[in-house]
């Protein structure tokens, strides 16, 4: 039956109000002790990102932790959510290692993108430099390094190149380091290896990440290439690094204006390291290679 024409607008009026309201109520974080998808009881959220929200979760008939991501992107809308959402599980499926967060169940939720990994204990880095002060020692930042390396040798090999490395997504474990957040984990075209062009100019935007005028550092960081995560992991031993940096070193590295190469004191071969992982010099191929660097580096450390 056709609709009368008069009644049209009040429609095409109600249906936009209607529609404004269901996103903004899709827009809405989820509430302790809420129950998602009859299965997963809100306990607190975790952290929040460009991508989404992370909850830790429990299940509801067993009690069992989990971390519970719903995928909202805050840039592209359904169609990026549903991307992004069908990228990071479908790595978490593919990746087995128990230093990184096994994956458990995707589901749709009242048209919001959600899956269920596991939670992973341990403290990111961030937390330990910038709550509870912790300082890392040269010899303490490079083994660190060489265990995120680990992983990330590990990735690479399966053709994956995570793209986020950071303080956040980093996590200690008594010794033990673990990488989370996949959400802009990608996989790698032609090995990946440093002698292949550094992806990105022919993928989605979405995927590349990067706008044209956006910071060579992010570019960096966010090439599909396993130079990618080594220019990360370069960053990430600086912050490690500067943890044993005083304030009144501070006060006059700024007045002077000198570069990390002046203001630490470093082993030499800790120098060259950190100038290849940063692009200056030239990029490791490999993750092995900089971990037998790292290697040569403690012996003569601890000699």
């Amino acid at each position: 039956m056709r609709m009368p024409k008069r009644f049209k607008h009040l429609y095409t009026y109600l249906h936009k109000c209607f529609g404004k309201s269901l996103r903004s109520i899709r827009g809405l974080p989820f509430r302790k002790g809420a129950v998602i998808a009859g299965t997963y009881k809100i306990v607190e959220k975790l952290g929040a990102g460009s991508f989404g929200v992370a909850y830790l979760a429990l299940k509801t008939d067993n009690g069992q932790q989990v971390v519970l991501k719903r995928v909202s992107p805050v840039r592209g809308g359904k169609k990026r959510a549903e991307y992004i959402f069908g990228q990071e599980t479908a790595m978490l499926r593919q990746l087995r290692h128990p230093d990184i967060p096994a994956f458990y169940k995707a589901f749709r939720w009242r048209g919001e993108f959600c899956f269920a990994m596991e939670y992973v204990r341990g403290s990111s880095l961030d937390v330990l430099l910038f709550r509870e002060d912790r300082a890392f020692s040269e010899k303490e930042a490079l083994l660190l390094v060489r265990g995120l390396l680990e992983l990330a040798g590990m990735l690479h090999g399966q053709g994956v190149v995570h793209r986020d490395i950071s303080i956040a997504n980093v996590l200690l474990d008594g010794d033990t380091v673990k990488l989370i957040d996949f959400g802009l984990a990608r996989a790698l075209s032609s090995g990946g290896s440093a002698s292949d062009s550094p992806a990105g100019e022919h993928l989605p935007r979405w995927d590349a990440d990067v706008d044209d005028d956006d910071p060579s550092e992010k570019k960096f960081r966010r090439a599909v290439h396993v130079t990618g995560d080594f220019y990360a992991a370069g960053h990430l031993l600086l912050f490690l690094l500067y943890s044993t940096y005083s304030t009144e070193d501070e006060s006059a590295a700024k007045g002077a204006g000198l570069s990390w190469e002046k203001e630490l004191l470093l082993h030499p071969g800790t120098k060259k390291l950190l100038r290849r992982l940063l692009l200056t010099e030239q990029p490791y191929e490999r993750a092995s290679e900089i971990q037998n660097d790292i290697d040569g580096i403690l012996a003569e450390l601890e000699g």
